[in-house]
C-alpha cells in the first residue's frame, strides 16, 4: 500500500478560504476507511507552508502526492509540483479536480514532467487504485505520459451508491479557521455536499467535468446524520448546501427537512437552486426545518440569453420562484450574468429590470467568463488561449482589460463593467438618488436615458 498527501493549494487574490476542501476530505475519509495511510495539508489555510513545501512533504514522507485545483489555483498547483519533483524524483504527483477533469491533456503538459497524472472526474476510486499500486495502464478515470506520449485510460463511472462514503475528514482539517460561504446568519458555519451531479446543460457551466450529469443523492437519513455530527463535533449552528442542485427532487427534499424536525434540531441552512425545480409545498418544508435563504442562478432578463445559455428556464419562472419564496418566508440571492452570447445593452438592461423587480435581499452581477470544460470555453478556446491570460488572472480583473476572457457578444470588457456598477447602484435605492445626482448634475444624458429604462 502507498502512503498518500493530498494537498490543496492556495487561491489567489483570496486572503483567507471561507470552506474546508470537502473534495479532498472524501477522497482521504474514503482511502483511509480502507486502511490507506492519507493525510491532508490545506495550503491556502497554512500558507506559511508554501516557501518550504518541498522539505514540509518530505517529513510526510508519502509515495502520492494529489493536488486538487480549481482554475485560478492551478498556478500554484505546477509550483507545488515542480518544487517536489525537484526534492524527489520517487514521489507520484497526482493532479485532479474540476481545471484539471476539464483540461487534462493541458494540465500534463502545462506541468513539464513534473505532474506524472491527471485524475479526471470523481478521485476516490482512483486514488484507492493508486494506493493499491494497480498499474497505471489498468486504472480507469486517468491520463498520464509514458515513453513521450500521452495515455488517456477509459472513463471511470461516478459512484452510484454515495451512502457507501463515509463522511469527509473533518478532523484532518483546521474546522475552526474557515469562516463559511455566502452570508451568514448564526456562525459558525460550515457546508456539506448532500448530493453529486446535475442533469443540466447550461453552456457556461463545467460542474459536470468532475461529477456528470447523473443526480445522484445520499439518503435523507444519512445527510441529517451529518448535520447532527456537525453540530455535536463542532458546535455548528447553519448549514450551507454547497450541492450543484439541491432541489431537484421534491420527495428528497421534503425527506430531509422532515428528518431535521423529526430529530429537533437547532440549525439555520441555505442552499443553490433552480428556478423551475421549487414549489409552494417544498419550499414551506425548507423554512420550517430551518433553510432562511436560497440561491437562484435567474441569469438573465432576456429570454433569447436564457435560450442561448441553454438555461431551459424562463424569465417568467424567475419572478414566480422569487414570489413563492417570499411568500414563504425565504430570503433571496441572486445570481445574474453580463456578457452571455449574443448580449447586448438592450438584454442587459433586461436584467436589470428583472433583478430590480425581483429585489432579492443579495445580487451578484458576474461578468461571464468561460469555465475550462464548458461548451462555451470549449467553443471559442483558440480565441481565449490568444488573450495570454494566466490561470491566476482568468477570474479577476487585470488591468489590462484586453485579457479578460469575454467571448461570444460584441459588447467590449469596459461595457460589461460599467453596466455591472451600474446594476449595483441601482438595485440600493440610497445609492440610485446619488447617481441621478451626479449624472444630471455632469449632463451625461447618455446614463440618464439608461437609467429611466432600467427604472420605469
Amino acid at each position: 500500500m502507498k502512503k498518500i498527501l493530498l494537498l490543496n493549494p492556495p487561491t489567489p487574490a483570496v486572503e483567507r478560504p471561507s470552506i474546508p476542501p470537502l473534495g479532498i476530505a472524501y477522497i482521504a475519509s474514503f482511502l483511509r476507511e480502507k486502511n490507506i495511510d492519507v493525510d491532508i495539508v490545506d495550503l491556502d489555510l497554512e500558507r506559511d507552508k508554501m516557501d518550504i513545501i518541498s522539505d514540509y512533504v518530505l517529513t510526510k514522507n508519502p509515495d502520492v502526492v494529489g493536488i486538487s485545483g480549481l482554475t485560478i489555483q492551478m498556478e500554484n498547483v505546477y509550483k507545488i509540483a515542480e518544487a517536489i519533483k525537484k526534492a524527489s524524483g520517487k514521489i507520484i504527483i497526482v493532479a485532479g479536480g474540476a481545471h484539471p477533469s476539464s483540461l487534462p491533456e493541458q494540465t500534463l503538459k502545462e506541468g513539464k514532467d513534473c505532474i506524472d497524472i491527471v485524475v479526471v472526474g470523481e478521485g476516490e476510486l482512483t486514488l484507492l487504485d493508486l494506493a493499491r499500486d494497480m498499474p497505471w495502464e489498468d486504472i480507469p478515470g486517468i491520463i498520464f505520459i509514458k515513453n513521450n506520449q500521452i495515455h488517456k485510460n477509459q472513463y471511470r463511472n461516478p459512484i452510484s451508491d454515495l451512502n457507501s462514503m463515509p463522511f469527509p475528514a473533518r478532523d484532518l482539517l483546521k474546522m475552526e479557521r474557515y469562516r463559511g460561504w455566502g452570508p451568514m446568519k448564526h456562525p459558525p458555519s460550515t457546508h456539506l455536499i448532500a448530493s453529486r451531479g446535475c442533469p443540466f446543460d447550461c453552456i457556461f457551466c463545467s460542474e459536470k467535468a468532475v461529477f456528470g450529469r447523473n443526480h445522484r443523492r445520499r439518503d435523507p437519513e444519512r445527510v441529517v446524520d451529518e448535520i447532527e455530527h456537525l453540530i455535536n463535533e463542532y458546535g455548528v449552528k447553519e448549514i450551507s448546501f454547497y450541492d450543484d442542485l439541491f432541489t431537484l427532487k421534491k420527495d428528497w427534499v421534503i425527506s430531509v427537512c422532515e428528518k431535521i424536525l423529526q430529530r429537533g434540531l437547532k440549525i439555520d441552512w441555505k442552499a443553490l437552486s433552480r428556478v423551475d425545480t421549487v414549489d409552494s409545498d417544498m419550499l414551506k418544508y425548507m423554512k420550517k426545518s430551518g433553510c432562511w435563504i436560497v440561491f437562484y442562478g435567474f441569469e438573465s432578463g432576456s429570454q433569447n440569453i436564457l435560450d442561448t445559455i441553454q438555461k431551459k428556464q424562463t424569465v417568467e419562472q424567475n419572478v414566480h420562484a422569487a414570489e413563492l419564496a417570499k411568500k414563504s418566508g425565504i430570503e433571496i440571492f441572486g445570481f445574474f450574468m453580463l456578457g452571455n452570447a449574443g448580449e447586448t445593452e438592450e438584454t442587459v438592461i433586461q436584467t436589470i429590470k428583472l433583478a430590480r423587480k425581483i429585489k432579492p435581499k443579495y445580487s451578484q452581477f458576474t461578468i461571464v467568463r468561460p469555465d475550462p470544460g464548458s461548451d462555451l470555453y470549449n467553443s471559442h478556446m483558440q480565441e481565449i488561449n490568444e488573450k495570454g491570460i494566466s490561470w491566476s488572472e482568468y477570474y479577476a480583473f487585470p488591468k489590462d482589460t484586453s485579457k479578460i476572457p469575454v467571448v461570444g457578444t460584441k459588447m467590449t470588457v469596459e461595457e460589461l463593467l460599467y453596466f455591472r456598477q451600474l446594476a449595483l447602484k441601482c438595485m440600493s435605492r440610497k445609492a440610485l438618488l446619488k447617481l441621478l445626482i451626479r449624472t444630471v448634475l455632469t449632463f451625461n444624458f447618455d446614463q440618464l436615458k439608461r437609467i429611466f429604462k432600467i427604472v420605469f
